[in-house]
């Protein structure tokens, strides 16, 4: 069948598929209106072979030529100053083949063409170009980089760009240069020294940073990545680029948390992913770079996308190209600040101010919230912090806004000034930042500096030159004060203590200096203000790193490339506390005072050599690599702390230790050496495969069994080069890849040492052997592969991705208990269960409106991730009722309470009674995570917001939970607890049914075998204290859904006009309104902010607004 399509004048189509347009239209964003037009002047038929029907009537050559572009699969290639291209054509033919219808178009004309599979040049005819000669030029973006993997096609002859955007080509007439996503351009074989290729509306970023960072073209790719423009974090810079990154890649969560100072942790696929910093992976985190110096992320999903990084790349890599030039040549000089202060919080712990301290309705300071009235003129003896005696007071709520007084004034500050030099063989960029974190605790500050050199240089015409360094030293005085563990300042002000005093009266925290504290218990917690002042957790650390990369071009087709790289990492942890304390957990477990220091360090080194190749042989392009690498770790830590307290009151040594001190020292080494290969084959421009293949030898395998192989395989079909796609459809492109990716163990995990401790007993220490033997286990090994397509729709308005992965875990370790007659207790072994990890990802962006003044684009990420288990071990695996194979491996269990079969609570006395077994209550993992990211400029003006949220998924509520338990949850403040406590009453009668007769047996697993038990309605009254703290906290209902949305950042952004940035001696400048962590909206979980996905005892989440001012000179 043929299909027709009618050209109007001004080129509007009209479509014989209105039912596919609109169904394309509907799904995606609303887009700008398009206007159909009758047609007038010209028809063309295409059939199916490929013959052209064509009518047209006095228009000019280009047009005429343009239209049959559009409409059939041929491609036009002429220089643009060549002559008679504005003749008027008529002519008239019917089913032509391609000859025949250029012999017609150009009859009469001193014009001549040449046929090359789908390649039409025009010439003039006898022109002197048509002589062939070898040709080179150089192919960049609109940014002046280099575009890697471009076609250069002149008749027959063809070739591509390598990884500098050079090539070598024997032509005649013109040179066509094609390239996904950028415009088709055609030059005369004079102008193609330097060619500048212009991207096409709204184009995906072609060149990705690959593996080993190797730039290579997405097109080629058989597996997913995903790729973020460093501009987006130069508003919002908050203290973590993390945080900035969340909700815009698909399958990538960030666990954000409130505490201060405390990073964001990232899980790509369910696992942690593999950092890479200028093509050298390191253990820097997000937080140790200048958001201001970022590139561009790249994250490679999945083993097969990071397969030449051995088992360290096995979760994933997220791949950060730090700039080193600048867009302009010359000097340039860049300021950019953020600033933005606390502007409340998201989610704060609500408590009641009715009761006081103590227990059974009585005040006292020993414990819990569950004390007498307040406020009803009752009088109790409490302590004075003035006189620090014990005086007569009425109860009052003095302290219902105790936390709101505790807390302070808090900011970020994140400003850089980066230099640059871009010349015309080379760059040189420096930058420096300063980020002053101000919490809203006492005394949580913290200052960051970060310092980065980089820059890259050509030395003649064979050798590049490119490095880095990089120095990050962060300095916070005060860390301490959170959690529950730690007994923070949640914790103490607003879970276990009451509202009957007043914070602000306890800022003077010493009633004798340095001894004892001015506050009104005795036990289990502490002044407020002491803690932050005197219970010091101190962090020092300093960071280096470093990267060089030599690139030598032995041959046009053949380089050489010698990369090494380091980090290296020293944290340092001080931490004291005062003598007569009453929170000794985490503080030497003593009253009689606390000095402890740590300093750990740790060492990476890279080196790679790798020789790349590329080629072409008519329609086939060959790209391949072969290297060798060598991965060396360090980690080595001296951990010290005084014993039995402290000699002297306010003096912190391990030298006023009053025993020996403690001692800890830990040193640990592993080295894995690598080879590995890869080669990429493609045919024309359409098809690829992808092949890889690396073997490691790691030290922390035992000998014999430390080498470890493993293959991966990628391809990519490119259907919208090999068939013509409807004219709504502007690309289509598959994808497949399959590897096999290993890990090995832990450093000793395998190998024997000696434990030694000092001072165990009357000054003697002792030396003990592992209980612990190895056996001959196996590397874990990862069997991973996934599909994917991309496609792009209405003049790439529309794009949409789509992946499915499947990841098999096996060869899996465990430790078992063996017999005490082989002088251990454990042994490790490989065991037969096995896990699989399955999930779904999708990426739209969009662009719904595009004006001359206004353009909305938008970009939306959804993925879920689930961990099954795929294969039990009839021997080790778990015995429960929820594993077995198919079920979720990421259950989360509790003992529910006894139940009747109609499901009511069986109370026993007028309590709950609490099951014997556990059972499933759900699971950890989220059901599935997502984001979204809107810009809208109108003409300077630029509004950016991103929204992001998970749903699904538990956790214990640990706020919500202890804030019932100690009496202090607002909902505990209601007539049962009034009438036990004013008027003695025990009325409370709980929702339940007691057991009049009969009785239930269960199995092994908590099932019922069999059940005559008759139930009536529960009756009996109890204390409301005694029933919420000693039974209703210990259910399972406080395992709570985290589902959450949350309004991540916003920035309005003005672009101060060039006009008056010039008379500030400005190049350009712009002023941004911005914000960050805005709103947040959870559907069952309180008092605490699920973002971080765990809760103990959270500090409360801020919200900061601010404003970005950058200037560039």
């Amino acid at each position: 069948m043929n299909k027709l399509i009618k050209i109007s004048k001004d080129n509007a189509l009209l479509f014989r598929r209105p039912l596919m347009v609109g169904l394309i239209l509907g799904l995606s964003f609303p887009a700008a209106p398009l206007t159909l037009q009758a047609a007038q002047k010209t028809i063309i038929e295409i059939s199916e072979e490929g013959n052209i029907t064509l009518v047209v009537k006095k228009k000019s050559l280009r047009s005429v030529l343009s239209d049959i572009e559009k409409n059939s699969k041929y491609v036009f290639g002429y220089n643009s100053n060549l002559p008679y291209l504005d003749h008027a054509v008529s002519v008239s033919l019917n089913n032509a083949t391609i000859q025949q219808t250029m012999d017609a178009v150009l009859k009469g004309l001193p014009l001549t063409y040449e046929l090359s599979g789908r390649q039409v040049l025009l010439v003039e005819k006898n022109s002197k170009n048509q002589v062939e000669k070898v040709i080179s030029g150089r192919v960049v973006d609109e940014n002046n980089e280099p575009l890697i993997g471009v076609n250069v096609q002149s008749g027959s002859n063809g070739t591509i760009t390598d990884v500098d955007g050079k090539f070598t080509l024997k032509a005649k007439g013109t040179v066509t240069f094609s390239y996904i996503g950028y415009k088709k351009q055609h030059l005369n074989i004079d102008n193609c020294k330097e060619v500048k290729m212009s991207p096409m509306q709204e184009t995906l970023d072609e060149v990705v940073v690959t593996a080993l960072g190797m730039k290579r073209s997405e097109k080629a790719l058989g597996y997913s990545t995903q790729k973020v423009s460093g501009d987006l974090f130069e508003k919002v810079k908050g203290t973590n680029v993390a945080t900035s990154l969340t909700g815009r890649i698909s399958g990538l969560t960030v666990f954000n948390t409130t505490e201060f100072n405390e990073a964001p942790t990232l899980s790509l696929r369910g696992e942690t992913p593999l950092l890479v910093l200028d093509g050298v992976p390191t253990n820097l985190n997000l937080s140790d770079i200048n958001q201001d110096d970022i590139e561009t992320i790249d994250v490679l999903k999945g083993a097969t996308a990071s397969a030449l990084y051995g088992s360290r790349g096995g979760s994933g890599v997220i791949m950060i190209t730090t700039k080193k030039g600048a867009e302009k040549k010359g000097f340039t000089v860049t300021v950019n600040s953020s600033n933005m202060i606390n502007a409340g919080t998201l989610a704060l712990p609500k408590v009641q101010s009715s009761y006081s301290s103590g227990y059974g309705g009585k005040y006292n300071v020993d414990d819990e919230v569950w004390g007498d009235k307040l406020d009803i003129g009752r009088t109790a003896m409490q302590y004075d912090p003035k006189t620090y005696q014990l005086v007569e007071r009425p109860l009052v709520s003095a302290g219902k806004d105790n936390f709101k007084n505790f807390t302070e004034f808090s900011m970020i500050s994140n400003t850089s000034i980066s230099v640059t030099q871009q010349g015309e063989n080379g760059s040189f960029r420096s930058s420096l930042s300063y980020l002053y974190n101000k919490g809203q605790y006492p005394n949580a500050k913290a200052q960051q500096f970060k310092y980065n050199v980089g820059g890259e240089m050509r030395l003649g015409k064979k050798v590049k030159v490119e490095g880095t360094m990089g120095f990050t030293k962060m300095v916070a005085p005060q860390t301490a004060g959170t959690g529950y563990d730690d007994q923070g300042y949640i914790y103490n002000l607003l879970v276990w203590t009451g509202p009957e005093y007043d914070i602000r009266d306890y800022r003077d925290y010493w009633a004798t200096p340095e001894e004892k504290q001015n506050w009104m218990r005795d036990s289990w917690y502490d002044n407020p203000y002491l803690m932050a002042y005197e219970k010091i957790n101190r962090r020092d650390n300093s960071k280096y790193n470093g990267m060089l990369n030599l690139t030598y071009e032995i041959k046009p087709w053949l380089k050489a490339i010698v990369r090494g790289g380091f980090d290296n990492i020293i944290n340092s942890t001080k931490r004291h506390a005062p003598i007569g304390i009453n929170a000794t957990r985490d503080w030497g477990n003593t009253n009689k005072g606390y000095y402890n220091e740590k300093t750990e360090e740790t060492f990476t080194a890279n080196g790679d050599f790798i020789l790349t190749a590329q080629g072409k042989i008519k329609k086939f392009t060959v790209d391949g690599l072969l290297g060798g690498s060598i991965y060396y770790y360090r980690n080595k830590y001296m951990d010290a702390s005084t014993k039995n307290g402290i000699t002297v009151p306010g003096f912190y040594s391990l030298k006023a230790s009053v025993a020996s001190p403690t001692i800890d020292s830990y040193l640990a080494n592993k080295q894995v050496n690598s080879l590995y290969g890869k080669v990429t084959i493609g045919y024309d421009n359409a098809v690829y495969l992808d092949i890889t293949g690396r073997n490691d030898w790691s030290s922390t395998l035992p000998d014999g069994s430390n080498s470890y192989f493993y293959p991966s395989v990628g391809a990519s079909v490119l259907l919208s080069e090999l068939f013509e796609l409807p004219s709504w459809m502007n690309f289509w492109k598959l994808r497949a890849s399959w590897t096999v990716s290993k890990s090995d163990l832990s450093i000793y995990e395998t190998a024997n040492s000696y434990k030694v401790e000092n001072d165990v007993w009357d000054g003697l220490n002792t030396a003990s052997y592992p209980v612990s033997m190895y056996g001959n286990v196996k590397p874990i090994t990862n069997r991973t592969y996934e599909i994917g397509t991309s496609m792009h729709f209405l003049n790439n308005r529309l794009k949409a991705d789509f992946t499915y992965y499947n990841k098999l875990t096996y060869n899996n370790t465990i430790k078992t208990t063996i017999s005490s007659m082989s002088g251990f207790e454990s042994v490790l072994v490989n065991t037969d269960e096995e896990y699989v990890r399955r999930g779904f990802e999708v990426v739209l962006e969009g662009t719904p409106i595009q004006t001359k003044d206004f353009t909305w684009k938008a970009v939306a990420n959804w993925a879920l991730s689930h961990r099954y288990y795929s294969k039990l071990d009839p021997k080790y695996s778990a015995d429960k009722p929820w594993i077995y194979e198919g079920s979720r491996a990421d259950h989360y269990t509790a003992k529910d309470f006894q139940r009747s079969s109609d499901g009511s609570v069986i109370t026993v006395n007028g309590y709950p009674q609490l099951s014997k077994y556990y059972s499933k209550v759900g699971n950890m993992d989220p059901n599935w995570t997502w984001g979204l990211t809107n810009t809208l400029k109108y003409k300077d003006f630029t509004l950016s917001f991103s929204i992001d949220g998970r749903v699904g998924g538990l956790s214990l509520n640990k706020t919500n939970r202890y804030l019932w338990q100690t009496g202090a949850h607002p909902d505990t403040d209601n007539e049962w607890r009034y009438d036990e406590v004013v008027n003695g009453n025990k009325s409370y009668v709980a929702d339940g049914v007691t057991v009049v007769s009969g009785s239930a047996k269960y199995d092994a697993y908590g099932n019922i075998t069999s059940d005559d038990r008759v139930f009536e309605k529960n009756t009996t009254p109890v204390s409301y204290e005694q029933y919420i703290k000693n039974y209703w906290r210990k259910g399972s209902q406080f395992i709570t859904d985290e589902t959450f949305i949350k309004l991540r950042e916003v920035s309005i952004t003005y672009d101060i006009p060039k006009s008056f940035s010039k008379k500030c001696r400005l190049s350009s400048s712009s002023v941004s309104l911005i914000g960050q962590n805005l709103l947040l909206w959870t559907k069952d979980y309180k008092f605490a902010d699920p973002d971080r996905a765990t809760d103990d005892l959270n500090s409360p989440s801020v919200r900061y607004v601010g404003v970005n001012l950058k200037l560039e000179f």
